[in-house]
């Protein structure tokens, strides 16, 4: 089974997903996937050609805090990014959910975004209350505009949940949040 995950920034995907783990599925992060992606030479060299040397660091590697003010501050310059990384998420994700015989959960933010549904055979979005989400964000740092503008670029929270086949409320404790994941094993996971 492969299990798309998703749910807005600030929900607390990631942390389902180690309950997810920890219940013996197979994790797939695919922010993961897109670093590896933005910091391949293929990758690098489009960025360079569009944007200069300036989105680099030292180290020769695309600085992501850079790059996101860049994207989520100019909606084309977003789709672009976006043309460079997703073929190539989409193709390792594919290759890394093969063995039919492993419970997947993909961890996907823009699943409903780009049009991914019919890869899942289920679909979980983690949801939280606006107010516990603005909190989560600004502990990472994230200003009050980052955060308006990150989630702006995101299909609605609501519009999320409408889509999913279940939802995972994250507003409480962990051991709630743990308790959920367990039901959504218990009730769809193959064995």
């Amino acid at each position: 089974m492969v299990i798309g995950l998703t749910g807005g920034i600030g929900c607390g995907k990631s942390a389902a997903a180690a309950f997810f783990a920890e219940a013996g599925c197979r994790i797939i992060d695919t922010d993961q996937l897109a670093r590896e992606v933005l910091n391949s030479p293929a990758c690098i060299e489009k960025l360079v050609r569009r944007w200069g040397r300036d989105c680099l660091g030292s180290d020769g590697l695309p600085m992501r805090p850079w790059i996101a003010s860049k994207v989520f501050a100019d909606e084309d310059e977003r789709l672009f990014l976006e043309s460079v990384t997703h073929p190539e998420v989409t193709r390792m994700r594919k290759e890394a959910t093969r063995d039919s015989a492993v419970n997947y959960v993909v961890e996907i933010p823009l699943l409903f975004e780009k049009k991914l549904a019919a890869d899942f055979d289920l679909i979980v979005c983690v949801a939280a209350s606006d107010t516990v989400r603005l909190g989560r964000l600004r502990t990472r740092g994230l200003s009050d505009d980052d955060i308006h503008r990150r989630i702006k670029s995101q299909l609605t929270l609501v519009e999320k949940v409408r889509l999913s086949d279940v939802v995972i409320w994250n507003d409480g404790s962990l051991e709630f949040l743990h308790a959920q994941v367990g039901s959504v094993i218990q009730d769809y996971a193959r064995a």
